[in-house]
C-alpha cells in the first residue's frame, strides 16, 4: 500500500506515476477521478466529495443531525446554530439535516459559513457572528477542527463555554477533543469501520466481483459529551442539580428515589418539576445518560457486555441488554459489531 498526501493535480500526477491497482481516497476531486479513469483502476471515496464517484462510503449526515439535535436539546437550550465550511457539500448536508431535526423539536437554526481559513485575520467574522447569537446557544460545527476555532473565537470574544456557547464537534478526534479547553464534545465517527468497508469494496472491485450497495452511508456511533456542553440551561435550581447528579452517578445502581433523596425533595415533586422544565422524566434522563455511556464503551473499549452493564449501573447483563435494545433498537453485541 502506498500513501499519497498531496491534493489536486499534484496528487493525480503522483498516483499515475505509482500505477496502483486500486485507489482509496478521502474527498476525491476531478483530477484524481480522471487519473483513476486513465489507469483503468477502481476508486473508492471515503467522504462526500464535490464530484460524483461511483463507489463511496460516507458518514450518514441525517443521523449526525438527529444525534446532534437530540444531544443539544436535552441540555435545555432554546437557541441553536451551525458553523460550516462554505462550498462544501458535506457541510451543507449536515446543516440541512441538523436544522430539519431541530424543527421537529420546534426550534429554528441560525447558521454561518466561511471558506477554510487559518490564522487570526479570519477569526473576526466568526467572532462577530458568535457575539450576535442569542444566549445561551448550542453550536454544532462541521468537524472538530472547526469546533476548535469556535472555542478560540468564543474565548477571544469573552463568551464563556459552555455557559454562553455550548460547542459540539463531529469526528471525536482524540487529540483535538482532549487538548481543547474545555474538552470538546463530539459526534463519534466509526473511522475503522469506514476504512474496513472501503477496503472490502475496493478488493471486490479489483476482482471484478459484484458489489452490493456501492454507495454506503455509515451511521455515527453516538455522541461523547465533555466539558464544552456541560451545562443545564434551566432556571430551576432543583432541575439543574438533578441533572448534574444524574450525570455524575449514572454509573451507579441508583434510581429516581436516590436522586430525590440526595436533593432533599419527594420523588413526585422532582418528577413534576423535571417534566415541566425539560419535557422528560428523571427516569428518562437517567436511562439516556446510561445509554450514552454504554454506546461509548461498546465502540471504544474492550470490556465485555457484562462489564459494561456493571459500569453503566445495571445489576445484570440481561437487564442491560434489554434496556439497550429498547432504547437503541439493537442488541449491545450488534451495536459493537456495527460500530467497528
Amino acid at each position: 500500500m502506498m500513501l499519497v498526501r498531496r491534493r489536486g493535480q499534484e496528487a493525480a500526477r503522483e498516483v499515475v506515476k505509482l500505477r496502483p491497482d486500486g485507489i482509496i481516497a478521502y474527498i476525491a476531486d476531478e483530477a484524481l477521478v480522471e487519473a483513476a479513469r486513465r489507469l483503468s483502476v477502481p476508486l473508492v471515496d471515503t467522504a462526500i466529495s464535490e464530484v460524483d464517484v461511483p463507489m463511496s462510503l460516507s458518514l450518514d449526515n441525517c443521523e449526525v443531525g438527529r444525534l446532534a439535535a437530540e444531544s443539544l436539546v436535552r441540555l435545555g437550550l432554546k437557541h441553536f446554530a451551525y458553523c460550516g465550511v462554505r462550498g462544501k457539500r458535506a457541510s451543507e448536508e449536515r446543516r440541512t439535516h441538523f436544522g430539519r431535526h431541530l424543527r421537529q423539536w420546534g426550534h429554528e437554526l441560525m447558521s454561518f459559513s466561511q471558506g477554510v481559513a487559518e490564522g487570526e485575520s479570519q477569526m473576526k467574522p466568526l467572532m462577530k457572528w458568535l457575539e450576535s447569537l442569542p444566549k445561551p446557544v448550542g453550536v454544532l460545527t462541521f468537524d472538530d477542527k472547526l469546533a476548535e476555532r469556535v472555542l478560540t473565537a468564543s474565548r477571544w470574544s469573552n463568551l464563556p463555554v459552555p455557559e454562553a456557547v455550548a460547542v459540539l464537534g463531529i469526528g471525536n478526534d482524540d487529540l483535538i477533543s482532549k487538548l481543547t479547553w474545555p474538552p470538546l464534545s463530539s459526534v463519534n465517527v466509526p473511522a475503522e469501520r469506514i476504512g474496513f468497508e472501503a477496503a472490502d469494496i475496493l478488493d471486490r472491485a479489483m476482482r471484478s466481483e459484484p458489489i452490493e450497495n456501492p454507495r454506503r452511508k455509515i451511521p455515527p456511533t453516538g455522541v461523547t459529551m465533555r466539558g464544552s456542553t456541560e451545562l443545564v440551561a434551566v432556571e430551576d435550581w432543583l432541575i439543574e442539580s438533578a441533572v448534574r447528579y444524574v450525570r455524575q452517578h449514572a454509573g451507579e445502581a441508583i434510581g429516581v428515589e436516590h436522586v430525590a433523596r440526595a436533593l432533599g425533595v419527594s420523588r413526585r415533586t422532582l418528577d413534576r418539576r423535571f417534566v415541566k422544565a425539560l419535557g422528560r422524566s428523571v427516569h428518562e434522563e437517567l436511562t439516556s445518560a446510561r445509554m450514552q455511556m454504554a454506546c461509548a464503551l461498546l465502540s471504544e473499549s474492550l470490556e465485555t457486555v457484562a462489564e459494561i452493564a456493571g459500569t453503566c449501573g445495571f445489576r445484570t447483563a440481561a437487564s442491560f441488554s434489554r434496556a439497550f435494545h429498547r432504547q437503541i433498537g439493537c442488541w449491545p453485541v450488534e451495536y459493537r459489531n456495527r460500530s467497528r
